[in-house]
């Protein structure tokens, strides 16, 4: 029987302190997390499969990025595009200081774009930077590797593939991945290159 929301999550779920934001009925989690995928894969059609690289749509402002993560989990949580304003997270910078650093990334991006550095390159930085700040309630993760692929498709680069094998994920890429982020956090981006490396050939 599927684990009810109240409950403790199962071992390797990412525990969901607060439901008030919920807006649609779940029992369990496992219905929780596929009306999060059908709502994500809403988003991912709408800014990859649909949207032509050469589009005039801006993703990288503070008003698209908000909006991006709200047409992935507006249709189940009230909170979805909405940047924290204060708290503290196990993983992000400080509510208070989540508007600055998003504008400090959008400038960053500007720059890296300006000074040529490979798109490839690029892909990476966006991405581990968008999940170091960790802007929103939840969905960070998913968040930051949709953007990182809406990148890479506006410049005309392979997207990344990433493992769907929860045995797989959980055994070997997770520990990997997450110690890829880590590296990163110390201006050391090779592990995660590497990862996109492997995601890009799948």
């Amino acid at each position: 029987m599927a684990e009810d929301l109240t409950g403790p999550p199962e071992e390797g779920q990412t525990p969901i302190e607060d439901l008030s934001g919920l807006v649609v009925k779940a029992k369990n989690r496992q219905e929780l997390s596929d009306l999060e995928n059908k709502n994500n894969y809403k988003a991912y059609t709408k800014y990859i499969l649909l949207m032509k690289p050469a589009s005039k749509f801006d993703p990288f402002t503070h008003e698209s990025l908000c909006q991006i993560h709200k047409d992935m989990f507006g249709e189940v949580w009230d909170w979805a595009g909405i940047p924290r304003q204060k708290g503290k997270k196990n993983i992000g910078v400080d509510g208070t200081k989540v508007g600055y650093e998003i504008n400090r990334f959008l400038f960053d991006f500007h720059q890296w774009e300006e000074k040529e550095v490979p798109f490839s390159e690029i892909g990476v930085k966006v991405h581990h930077r968008l999940v170091w700040i960790h802007p929103f309630e939840n969905g960070n993760g998913r968040w930051g590797r949709l953007m990182t692929n809406i990148y890479l498709h506006r410049k005309g680069l392979p997207l990344l593939n990433w493992p769907q094998d929860e045995k797989a994920i959980k055994a070997d890429f997770k520990p990997r991945y997450i110690s890829a982020l880590k590296s990163a956090d110390g201006d050391d981006f090779g592990l995660l290159k590497k990862i996109h490396e492997e995601c890009s050939n799948q």
